[in-house]
Formats: structure tokens, C-alpha cells, sequence
């Protein structure tokens, strides 16, 4: 047993590891999805920071996520917090009070604040793309909560929208800076399971805190309301289809999927499960449900020379790895630090190290763009009841 050790990454790119059928030569770069208009510009820095100044920030919507966003930009250098906005006299109080910023009852009035040069869409899911359209319309750079939005192609106008426009637009996913996945990343890359063919990726729990997860808990649970937005597949279908499209490289082949609304909600799903099939031959299982009162392990990578399983508690707490190499008959402990990433090695620091440097953002429009389009193939292959061919779906 011994402690496992990173180096946290503030800027990401496939994997390269040996994946798919035993004598594939390895992943290959993933192409941006063809969106209508130039991801190369869209992705390019219209501008480059100064090293010493300060972003300054707004953000729509200061709920449970709002306040977190708030948390986190106000611990980042090279980052201020300036102005929210809230539909809430309550919270807006509350947040001035907490950051010492201005605050507006109306987003519109925050929109027209001429200081903050970046704006955090932190509303409800189905508010994302009317508040990121009318922030880019007002000139300002825009990061969005996950989901993006309801759609690809919701997603595809706020991209299209902010490259009329000149302004930048990344996506908040946090979870790329998880200690399992950071885990799971550099076990991929040491090339310590062989050719891998199999990966699963799962959030499983069980919580009445999950429906309750928002400023006003259960009194208003949006996330089990399909007029919010809510569902498990928009909760935890970013972060998980996210961290899976940045360990592959090639392109989605097909996708299977399954919404299951059985416990908490009979308006959207508690529980979805989908197989993606890559072109390179990799084959995954992307799981989230609300449902399993005995949680399925976060992590199973299966190759040609070893297994990897992560286990946990649950976020942040993944902390159980073993990885089992069969050439050698003995089982390897893998554990590592389980505290949750503090600003300093999360996406805010990562985003504040990137608009003091080269500019490049840690999370591209093609990447989320992929994210989407894979959630609309669950919806439409669950829909459908048949696999389908991601490829060919528009």
C-alpha cells in the first residue's frame, strides 16, 4: 500500500493510453463536432490577459449552486467578486452580506453593470440560455453552470451567438479536477492496465438531499421538475460523459440508453444508465441514479494487463482504489488524499491561470459541445428504445 501523489493539470486533452481491441495503436484525437460555425475561432483567445490584472465577476442566481460559485471566485486570485443578482430579496441580502458586493433584484440590472467583464449563469437549467444569450447580447464573457442547456442545439446558439458577438463562453465542470478521476487519468496514461476495452463510470446513491439539493431544499425540489430542467441525466450526465469523453479520444460511435423514473420523481428520471461504443473499439457504461441504497463502485477499468476499481462514500470521498495487474498475481493499493479540491486545484483556478497566461480556456466549446450531443442521443435512443448511431444523429 502507499499513497498516491498528483500533479493537478490546469489544462486537459485526451488521454493517450492504449485502448480498444488487443493491437489497436491508441486513442486518436477527437475531432470538434461539426456546429455550423468555426469551433477553431470560437476556441481561439480573441485576447491575451495581463499577467497582474484582475477579472472581475458577476453572477445571475445565487441559490445553493450560486452560493458556491460565489465561494469559489471570491478564494481565487486574480479573481474579484462584484455584483449578484437574485429574484430572492432574502438571498440577495444574504449574499451581500457574506461578500460584501452589490446585488439587484433583476439579472437585467446586473447585465447592465458596465464592471463585471465576465457573468456566471447560475440559474435554473432551463434558464441557462435565455440568461447566456441576453448576457453575451449585453458584451459580456459568459460561463455557464452545467448543463449548458436543455440542448445541443440550445448549446450551439449560445457558441454561435458569442462568436457573433466577440465574447468568450466555457462551462463550469467542476469535476474535472475530482481526486478519482485525476486517478483514474494518470493510471491511463502510466499505461497501467494494457490495452483498455471496458470503462464504467457510475454515481450511485441514495438521498432525499438530492431532490432537496437547492436554496430552498424540499419546499421547492427543481431538480425533480422537468419545468427547472431537473432529471439525473442533466444533474450528473455532464460531469460523468465529461470525464469520459476527455479519457477517449475517438469519436462516439453509438450510444444505448435508458430514463428510469421510479422513486422520486414521476416527471423526470432518477436513474439512467446508457452504453457508448467508441469508434477506437472502447466500450463504456455511464450509470447515475438516485435509486441504489447499496452504491455501486464509482470506477471499473478493465484491460488487457490489469483491473482498476474505485470505490467511496461519495463525492469527494472515492477514496478506495485497487488495481489488480494479473501478469504478477498480487494486489496493488492505490490510495490517495480524499479531500475535496479547495479553489486552488479546481476550475477557477484553472480558469484565473488561463486568462493570465495563454488564454485557452479550460473547458473548449467542442468539449461541450460533445457532452450535449451525447445527452441528446440517451434521450432520443431511451425515446426510441433502439442504439443509436451518434454519427448520423443531428
Amino acid at each position: 500500500q502507499y499513497r498516491y501523489t498528483f500533479t493537478l493539470h490546469t489544462a486537459y486533452s485526451p488521454v493517450k493510453h492504449r485502448c480498444g481491441s488487443r493491437g489497436s495503436r491508441g486513442s486518436r484525437a477527437r475531432k470538434p463536432e461539426k456546429a455550423g460555425f468555426s469551433l477553431a475561432e470560437a476556441e481561439r483567445n480573441p485576447y491575451i490577459e495581463d499577467m497582474g490584472k484582475t477579472t472581475v465577476i458577476g453572477i445571475l442566481g445565487v441559490g445553493r449552486m450560486g452560493r458556491v460559485h460565489c465561494d469559489q471566485i471570491a478564494a481565487t486570485p486574480g479573481l474579484r467578486l462584484a455584483a449578484a443578482s437574485s429574484r430572492s430579496p432574502e438571498l440577495a441580502a444574504a449574499a451581500a452580506e457574506a461578500w460584501q458586493i452589490r446585488t439587484y433584484a433583476r439579472h437585467e440590472e446586473l447585465l447592465a453593470d458596465p464592471e463585471p467583464e465576465w457573468v456566471v449563469i447560475a440559474t435554473y437549467t432551463n434558464e441557462h440560455h435565455e440568461w447566456a444569450l441576453k448576457a453575451i447580447a449585453a458584451g459580456k464573457h459568459v460561463i455557464v453552470e452545467k448543463p449548458m442547456a436543455l440542448s445541443f442545439e440550445e448549446a450551439r446558439s449560445i457558441f454561435r451567438a458569442a462568436e457573433q458577438q466577440g465574447v468568450r463562453v466555457t462551462v463550469y465542470q467542476n469535476r474535472r479536477w475530482d481526486p478519482d478521476f485525476l486517478l483514474v487519468r494518470r493510471v491511463l496514461e502510466q499505461g497501467l492496465l494494457g490495452d483498455v476495452y471496458r470503462i464504467e463510470s457510475r454515481y450511485t446513491i441514495f438521498s432525499s438531499g438530492w431532490g432537496g439539493w437547492g436554496a430552498a431544499g424540499l419546499k421547492n425540489p427543481w431538480r425533480l421538475k422537468k419545468e427547472h430542467g431537473g432529471g439525473m441525466l442533466g444533474d450528473w450526465g455532464p460531469h460523468l460523459f465529461d470525464q469520459l469523453l476527455l479519457l477517449e479520444g475517438s469519436p462516439v460511435r453509438s450510444v444505448l440508453g435508458r430514463l428510469e423514473s421510479r422513486i422520486w420523481s414521476s416527471e423526470v428520471e432518477d436513474h439512467f444508465w446508457a452504453e457508448i461504443v467508441f469508434a477506437g473499439g472502447l466500450s463504456a457504461r455511464v450509470e447515475a441514479s438516485n435509486n441504489h441504497r447499496l452504491p455501486l463502485p464509482r470506477w471499473l477499468l478493465v484491460g488487457s494487463e490489469g483491473t482498476l476499481k474505485v470505490t467511496g462514500k461519495g463525492v469527494g470521498e472515492w477514496n478506495n482504489a485497487v488495481l489488480r495487474r494479473e501478469d504478477f498475481g498480487y494486489e496493488q493499493q492505490i490510495r490517495f488524499d480524499s479531500a475535496a479540491a479547495g479553489p486552488e486545484a479546481g476550475f477557477y483556478s484553472a480558469f484565473a491561470d488561463a486568462l493570465g497566461r495563454d488564454g485557452l480556456l479550460p473547458v473548449q466549446p467542442s468539449e461541450s459541445l460533445a457532452v450535449m450531443k451525447l445527452m441528446d442521443g440517451v434521450r432520443e435512443s431511451a425515446r426510441s428504445g433502439r442504439s443509436l448511431d451518434l454519427q448520423a444523429f443531428a
